[in-house]
Order: structure tokens, then C-alpha cells, then sequence
């Protein structure tokens, strides 16, 4: 019933939306064409990375903290070598506090922080592309719910990209990365971003692929600690990475599987995710 209810206004702004790709890479489809990712998440957290430095050392939380979350990824093709990219997410979030034996848990549902942006396209060779994005994440997030779902301030997110595609051995295979600033334009917080995908051919219908995730706060006093929802902070620093599988069930549709870890931060809850998606192509 919860996921319900929050998942029908971010279905309905996704609709409000050309159909689009979570991570399509630097090569920007043709105009009306694109692909979308709809996946569901699973997150689960009781350890922390301590606000005194940053590393991979964890210790026992106070909290422990769930989200199941639903996010719609995606782009489309513009033309003239223009893209609409954007990143919708909902989500109920659950934070257990535990105290003299007694435990106390708050629960929130509803839409998360928002982005949408704009991709043009640089170099657009058959097997190296790059692009330039401009992102602006909105504050749809509730600040008053607890956990927090969002952060409550609107931000620009300029990204550079780039990526290879071709054969590893006999396999094909492609690798892409990003990198960028999110600026919080309240605070003049800024967080450099950088994420690497990279994948290959295991079978004939699957596909193996990896992700990493970074990110280091500046312009703050030091990273603050996030009780609430680590997603919902805009002041941490963590590097997540993850593998996963993609199934080719036709040409154009492909069902996703991938498992993330906190391998090392600052100042957020250590967990694991689970991630069940479908690519869809069109």
C-alpha cells in the first residue's frame, strides 16, 4: 500500500516526461529515440563510517536504517545532438533506534530529491564518445519528515563524460565514466562526483558489469554525520561499488540485477543494496 502511494506520483512524472536511460553512456540517441531503467532498490545499514576521518573502518551504529526505494532513470534524444536525461526516485525509508533494550522506529514515504537535465554531445565516434550535461537536482524531498527524504535545497550539477566501447578479447565490451560538481546553491557546498560502468559479454543473452561510485564534500566545515537518510545528506564522502548481470530477453529489453556496497566514507551509514531493474530500449 505505502510503495503504492509513492509510487504513483513518480510513475506520474516520469509519464509528464519523454520516455528516457539510466546510463545510456556518451552516446546520445537520435531524436525520439532513448531508453528508460525503472528499478527497485533494497538498502539495509547498521554500521557507520566515523565523522573523524575517512576510511574504510566502520563502527556499530545507533540507528539501523531501510530504504526500499523505486527510481526512474532514463534518457531521450533531442536531436541535433541534444539529449533529456533525469533521475526520479520515491521511497520508503524506516529508522530503528534502539535504547535500553527498547526500540523505536520512524517511518517515511514519499518522493525524494529530483533531477533532470540537459546532454549535449561533444565527440560522437563508434567507439569512443563524450558529453557535457547540466543537471538541477529539486528539493521535492520532505526536510520535516523523519527519516529525512531530502535535503531541502535546489542544485546545479555540471558532469563531463566520456566512454570506450569495443572488444575485450572476444567479447564485447564498453567502459564510461563521469565526473562533476553538485553545488548546493544555498551554501556554496560543493560535492565532486565521479562514477566509472563498465561492462562485457558473458554469455550469448548476458552481460557482466561493474559500477563505482565517489564522491568528497567541499566547502563545508568537515563532513557532517547523517542520522538520517544517507541520500538525503548533501555533506558526506563515500565510495560505493557494485557488480551485477543483464539479461538480453529481447533486443531492446533487458532485465538487471546488481548488488552495491559502502566500501569506504565519512560521516554515512556503511550498507548494502540490492537492485532489481529492467533496461528498456526504444
Amino acid at each position: 500500500m505505502h510503495v503504492r502511494k509513492f509510487a504513483l506520483p513518480l510513475v506520474g512524472l516520469a509519464a509528464a516526461l519523454p520516455a528516457g536511460a539510466a546510463y545510456a553512456g556518451p552516446w546520445i540517441p537520435p531524436a525520439g529515440a532513448g531508453t528508460m531503467k525503472p528499478v527497485i532498490r533494497f538498502y539495509h545499514s547498521d554500521r557507520a563510517f566515523p565523522p573523524s576521518s575517512f576510511g574504510t573502518q566502520t563502527i556499530p551504529s545507533s540507528t539501523q536504517y531501510d530504504e526500499t526505494q523505486i527510481k526512474i532513470t532514463g534518457e531521450h534524444g533531442l536531436g541535433g545532438g541534444w539529449a533529456l536525461q533525469y533521475d526520479l526516485r520515491a521511497a520508503k525509508d524506516s529508522k530503528t533506534k534502539t535504547k535500553h533494550g527498547t526500540s523505536t522506529t520512524h517511518t517515511a514515504f514519499g518522493l525524494q530529491d529530483q533531477e533532470i537535465g540537459v546532454v549535449r554531445g561533444l565527440r560522437q565516434g563508434n567507439s569512443f564518445a563524450d558529453t557535457f550535461a547540466l543537471n538541477i537536482v529539486v528539493p521535492a524531498g520532505s526536510t520535516s519528515s523523519t527519516p529525512e527524504l531530502g535535503v531541502g535545497h535546489t542544485a546545479v550539477e555540471p558532469e563531463y563524460q566520456f566512454g570506450f566501447r569495443g572488444r575485450f578479447g572476444q567479447r564485447p565490451a564498453y567502459a564510461s565514466f563521469s565526473l562533476g560538481p553538485r553545488v548546493f546553491l544555498n551554501s556554496g557546498v560543493t560535492q565532486w562526483r565521479a562514477t566509472a560502468d563498465v561492462g562485457a559479454r558473458l554469455l550469448r543473452r548476458v552481460e557482466i558489469f561493474g559500477t563505482l561510485f565517489c564522491s568528497r564534500t567541499f566547502g563545508a566545515n568537515s563532513a557532517s554525520a547523517s542520522n538520517q537518510n544517507p541520500n538525503a545528506a548533501e555533506d558526506y564522502n563515500l565510495v560505493r561499488a557494485g557488480v551485477g548481470l543483464k539479461f538480453a530477453l529481447t533486443r531492446d529489453l533487458r532485465p538487471i540485477i546488481e548488488y552495491e556496497s559502502d566500501l569506504a566514507g565519512q560521516s554515512i551509514h556503511a550498507g548494502d543494496r540490492i537492485e532489481l531493474g529492467v533496461s528498456w530500449r526504444y
